[in-house]
């Protein structure tokens, strides 16, 4: 004891902090072999969702990950989301607080790892209101429970670490329960539904249908998200911080470097949107108006960074003509899909 089987720890009392580290140490191996330096945002956002938090899960079903290990596993997706690294190397652009809401309460839709391990455990607590037939039921009945009720039950001082986190999640989950039975879903407790049931509790945004409109190319709508949450490291921004010597916009060199000139007053801008906006045509619907206003705000922000970063700077029409064909591109794809011939006649059109 320990000894591992499936590729995760076994021993009789609870795993200690530097046991648990073969699971953060297996997230940072992933992370390694994702290429990540070479992705973009919305690729990022996916593979946490799907690597690295299925791997938390996969240990969560078995064992109490401690707090520790938890906070590590926070700050592994964290730094991955930001820098693609899982070290420590770039100042987050919005508070993680906001990035694990949901995408229709204005976050980014990635898992809370404390409140995924509790939403687990209430699958044992849910065991214990449900009286399923296991082993481990009995046994809890026998040496803890003693026929008390459950709801009101509180662990004795003698009781083993295990037993009181169960009870502490009990006590977060009791108020989802009626008569013994989890009143927040007709088809019964699940740890997606706890989950959610714990985690949600935010008023959503008005521009949320604008941002995550599935019309949209994800990168694009990661942009505009960042715009919406103030997360845009302009530079009145970093001149504020004493990151840059001044605060002139890279595009003009002329007014200062906000959101709002940016994207809107500078002459690089209006130039980029006088030739995209003349060569649209009226009869375009709804949602690919918002995919191509999107595309404009990414790659004017494209555009600023490489005249940041590697000094230079298409012109306003080769930038307009991009703009067009990521739209055209999009718009095909989407149209084969539900067969809209309207929009596919359109598209033939221009």
């Amino acid at each position: 004891m320990p000894f591992r089987y499936l590729g995760v720890p076994i021993k009789a009392g609870r795993l200690t902090k530097l046991e648990c580290s073969a699971l953060t140490e297996n997230m940072v191996a992933r992370i390694r072999g994702f290429g990540a330096k070479k992705l973009s945002f919305a690729v990022r956002i996916t593979l946490i969702n799907a690597v690295l938090n299925t791997l938390q899960n996969y240990w969560a079903q078995m064992f109490i990950i401690p707090k520790s290990i938890i906070n590590h596993i926070r700050a592994i997706c964290r730094n991955y989301l930001w820098d693609g690294s899982p070290d420590y190397h770039r100042v987050p652009l919005v508070a993680w607080d906001k990035v694990t809401l949901y995408k229709n309460e204005g976050g980014l839709g990635i898992k809370k790892a404390d409140v995924w391990n509790i939403a687990t455990l209430g699958k044992l607590v849910n065991w214990i209101y449900c009286k399923a037939d296991r082993l481990w039921i009995k046994w809890i009945n026998d040496v803890y429970l003693k026929n008390q009720d459950w709801h009101n039950y509180s662990p004795p001082n003698d009781s083993t670490w295990v037993w009181k986190n169960i009870c502490k999640v009990k006590d977060k989950l009791k108020n989802g329960y009626t008569d013994s039975i989890w009143t927040m879903s007709p088809k019964g407790y699940s740890i997606k539904g706890g989950y959610d049931w714990l985690s949600s509790a935010y008023v959503t945004p008005d521009w949320t249908a604008l941002v995550w409109n599935n019309w949209n190319i994800p990168k694009h709508s990661m942009i505009i998200w960042l715009r919406m949450q103030d997360g845009m490291n302009v530079k009145s921004k970093l001149f504020r911080f004493g990151c840059c010597a001044d605060d002139l916009c890279i595009l003009c060199q002329r007014q200062p470097e906000t959101v709002e000139h940016l994207f809107t007053t500078c002459e690089y801008t209006v130039r980029v949107q006088s030739i995209w906006y003349n060569g649209s045509r009226n009869s375009m619907q709804w949602k690919i108006k918002v995919a191509m206003f999107k595309a404009f705000n990414y790659s004017i922000w494209y555009q600023r960074n490489s005249a940041r970063i590697n000094d230079w700077l298409l012109r306003p029409e080769i930038v307009a003509a991009r703009i067009e064909e990521d739209i055209r591109r999009r718009v095909k794809l989407k149209c084969r899909a539900v067969d809209d011939q309207t929009v596919l006649s359109w598209l033939h059109s221009i």
